[in-house]
């Protein structure tokens, strides 16, 4: 790691260094992340791995684009709808949206997991098996902390989607970046973050984990897209199933995020709520 780090002091490009090491942008920043955490180096090279950091912490700009969210499939446990992805896939297609963001608990973790997945490997097998593979839509995949726990059995769960699946880019573990007209979007499950340590502040956020979704007044809440709640949330409109579309655009004084939730039902997409945001230039 120290090798890394020194190249990217001596002047190395970030993207040269990826490429170098075989490392996922999210893992770069991570790295870089934590050594301004423990407070070992000197002020300036504190500041140039400040300025790196500053310089490429976002995933991806999303300014101008139309983007579906998911969250909580739980594949491979006994809740999971294998339905209500492909209605979201197809959904994509019908309305020309090329962007797909999951945010987090793609799978089971060993927590809740169907008879027939009760090994690591076999759901893996299976989440490979019957993720979306979608050369028209760029997926953007945040894990959760189901997925986290699978770490503890040495997978990597987003990287081997990464590897496996055409375009699927990995966001690493409970919260990411991206930017709107150069506004910040935090995108996490369950944040993790030591807030002490929190060196960018984002204007809004879109979160999943919940399980029920909300509109409040800086932050979303994303449907879960699996079937879990009947179970445990009844029949109340913020807990159906479903995904949430994001369409932006900017006038004079304002940027515009306008979400549409919508809810599953029969295998059909419906729409149950809109909101428009606006954050002041």
């Amino acid at each position: 790691m120290e090798k890394i780090f020194q190249e990217l002091l001596n002047g190395y490009n970030f993207i040269d260094v990826l490429d170098k090491y075989q490392l996922y942008k999210y893992e770069l920043l991570l790295l870089i992340y934590k050594e301004l955490v423990n407070n070992n180096l000197t002020v300036k090279e504190k500041s140039q791995l400040y300025s790196i950091y500053f310089d490429n912490f976002s995933m991806v700009d999303l300014t101008g684009e139309s983007v579906v969210y998911v969250s909580d499939t739980h594949f491979a446990s006994k809740d999971e709808n294998l339905d209500y992805f492909s209605v979201v896939k197809d959904f994509c297609h019908q309305n020309h949206i090329s962007y797909l963001f999951h945010g987090g608990d793609i799978g089971d973790g060993m927590v809740n997991y169907s008879p027939k997945y009760f090994t690591p490997a076999k759901q893996i097998e299976h989440i490979l098996d019957i993720y979306l593979d979608d050369s028209y839509i760029s997926q953007f995949v945040l894990g959760g902390n189901h997925d986290y726990k699978y770490k503890k059995h040495h997978i990597d769960l987003i990287k081997i989607l990464a590897k496996e699946k055409n375009n699927i880019v990995p966001m690493g573990y409970y919260q990411s970046y991206f930017k709107i007209y150069n506004y910040l979007i935090s995108f996490e499950h369950c944040s993790k973050k030591n807030y002490k340590y929190n060196f960018v502040f984002p204007q809004f956020s879109i979160m999943g984990h919940a399980h029920k979704s909300r509109f409040a007044d800086n932050f979303i809440k994303l449907p879960p897209l699996c079937d879990d709640n009947r179970n445990h949330y009844g029949s109340s409109l913020d807990s159906f199933a479903g995904f949430v579309l994001m369409k932006t655009s900017k006038d004079v004084n304002y940027v515009n995020l306008e979400f549409d939730r919508f809810s599953i039902s029969s295998l059909v997409s419906i729409k149950q709520e809109s909101k428009i945001y606006q954050l002041m230039k």
